[in-house]
């Protein structure tokens, strides 16, 4: 690379120019570390780089792209940096990078700054536009050239759609950059430039237990040696890329058994989280003769860049459970306990009582956390938000006759109904006591999960064998709770949906709907993306 660059100065010099991304069985929200997420623009918005990742109280992050504007694809390594301020309903983001590649002599910096538009659709879908806040600077300085973005037209928009447990978005980006190769003032012009069009599409969620970022962006490289020059000697090249890349936040649970036998307690799980930052490309630039001219032939290029953040790890609580000891529930209780998720005396834990609708409700609560803020997004210009200021104003009236202010779980109720994870059995009546059936939570997770779309319009029909005894409320949910792998039949391909549920069934089917938001959800964005 080093002695082509030399070779294309030293012929660009004698022709004269110059070149060059729980269950109130005693549940409870229990605040756990602060975790790790990766969040749209987490990657920063040039589709070709990934960063370490959403790391609490951090703002400048690791960060790696590649860059093709040379003719050749090249890694460069470093630093971004992305502070964000809300204004008015305006989010604007600035992006910092600090990026080199010192084996082949290349140094890039850049400072991009965008406003971000929110505009509240029905339905609760919000439409985002991204815009240039101000004028961007970039250059590239490399062992031969200097390049020197010019101009950038640049476009970004997205739908996001925000469930009570998850909030999803896709949508679309596209930018032209240009660079001037060499040298150039405010007056004057080497001639030469490289044109870069990338036109992208990206998909992502965020959620407590797990988030992901995935795009795919298609480029257009072209290189033209000074363009008012019709000579022969002109030259002029073109190369493309497809980058993938993916963000995604990694939370791993692994039972750890004690070694010593006389010990207070037995062994329990360890958690462990991190951001597993991946992305790969395939180019076709020109291949360069030794004098450094671009010939006619294509040359395939393609390579992968890997970003992981140091792990957190955390062990989880070890409960007592010595009553449920080889109790076909024991490892999701467990687990549950452990993740604080549910609460209480493990040692009180009756695994064959029924679960009322107010325990469920708390449950159902302690598991589908809500989404949390983007940290990025200063406090400060954040401010309280209307509905936490009317919280502080007034106690909640209660919305069920039933459940009154004094009732145990009075808050995770009223949660729960706000949240649209479980409805009143009838008008004014909550019935606290209550059972709960297995259809009744297949409509809940998928509530929460936000995924009743995914049911076909008319009359969807499961896969389960006795499907016709599936309620018609329930049908819908039990039909996505197929499709995407939530809740699965017993040894006879039996769901058996009007079934009562035990404490024990509750904790299994939540400790399966934690562990779907936690690996598969995220695992349906990168894989269908990504070459894993």
């Amino acid at each position: 690379m080093q002695v082509r660059m030399q070779m294309k100065r030293d012929r660009k010099k004698r022709r004269g120019f110059i070149a060059g991304a729980a269950l109130a069985l005693c549940l409870a929200l229990i605040a756990p570390p602060a975790p790790v997420f990766a969040r749209d623009g987490v990657g920063g918005f040039d589709g070709a780089g990934i960063s370490a990742g959403e790391v609490a109280g951090r703002t400048t992050l690791d960060y790696q792209e590649y860059t093709f504007v040379t003719g050749e694809p090249v890694l460069l390594k470093g630093t971004l940096t992305i502070t964000k301020s809300e204004s008015n309903g305006q989010i604007t983001s600035v992006f910092s990078y600090k990026l080199n590649n010192a084996a082949k002599g290349f140094q890039l910096t850049r400072d991009f700054s965008f406003n971000t538009v929110s505009t509240p659709k029905d339905g609760g879908q919000t439409v985002t536009e991204t815009t240039l806040a101000r004028d961007p600077s970039e250059k590239l300085v490399t062992d031969g050239d200097t390049y020197t973005l010019r101009t950038l037209d640049f476009t970004r928009s997205s739908l996001a759609d925000a469930k009570p447990a998850v909030g999803y978005y896709s949508g679309n980006t596209w930018y032209r950059k240009r660079y001037e190769v060499g040298g150039g003032t405010a007056t004057t012009s080497s001639g030469t430039f490289v044109t870069v069009e990338s036109t992208g599409e990206f998909y992502g969620f965020d959620q407590y237990w797990g988030s992901a970022d995935v795009e795919n962006s298609e480029y257009i490289i072209e290189y033209i040696e000074n363009p008012q020059d019709a000579g022969p000697e002109r030259e002029s090249w073109s190369g493309t890329a497809n980058v993938r890349r993916s963000q995604s936040t990694v939370t791993e649970l692994r039972y750890v058994a004690n070694e010593p036998t006389a010990i207070s307690f037995r062994g329990g799980f360890l958690e462990t989280r991190k951001n597993d930052n991946v992305l790969e490309f395939t180019a076709r630039m020109p291949e360069f003769a030794a004098d450094g001219i671009a010939t006619d032939r294509l040359k395939r290029y393609s390579d992968t860049a890997q970003i992981s953040t140091f792990p957190s790890t955390k062990r989880l609580v070890s409960p007592d459970l010595r009553q449920i000891r080889g109790h076909w529930a024991e490892e999701a209780v467990s687990k549950l306990f452990g993740l604080e998720v549910l609460t209480g005396r493990a040692s009180e834990f009756l695994p064959d009582q029924y679960i009322t609708r107010a325990e469920f409700a708390v449950g159902l609560v302690a598991a589908a956390k809500t989404v949390p803020d983007d940290p990025y997004l200063r406090a400060t210009s954040r401010g309280a938000s209307p509905r936490s200021a009317s919280r502080k104003a007034a106690e909640p009236a209660p919305s069920f006759t039933d459940v009154p202010a004094s009732h145990a779980y009075f808050a995770q109720i009223e949660e729960a109904f706000a949240r649209g994870l479980l409805f009143p059995a009838d008008k004014n009546e909550f019935e606290p006591n209550g059972a709960i059936t297995v259809a009744d939570a297949a409509v809940a997770f998928i509530r929460a999960l936000g995924l009743e779309s995914l049911a076909t319009a008319h009359g969807a029909i499961t896969e389960y064998a006795d499907d016709t005894g599936i309620p018609d409320y329930a049908r819908d949910a039990l039909y996505v709770s197929q499709k995407i792998g939530l809740l699965r039949g017993d040894e006879r391909g039996n769901i058996n949906p009007t079934r009562t549920l035990t404490k024990a069934d509750a904790a299994v089917m939540l400790d399966r709907f934690v562990e779907y938001m936690r690996t598969d959800l995220k695992a349906d964005y990168r894989d269908r993306l990504m070459d894993y």
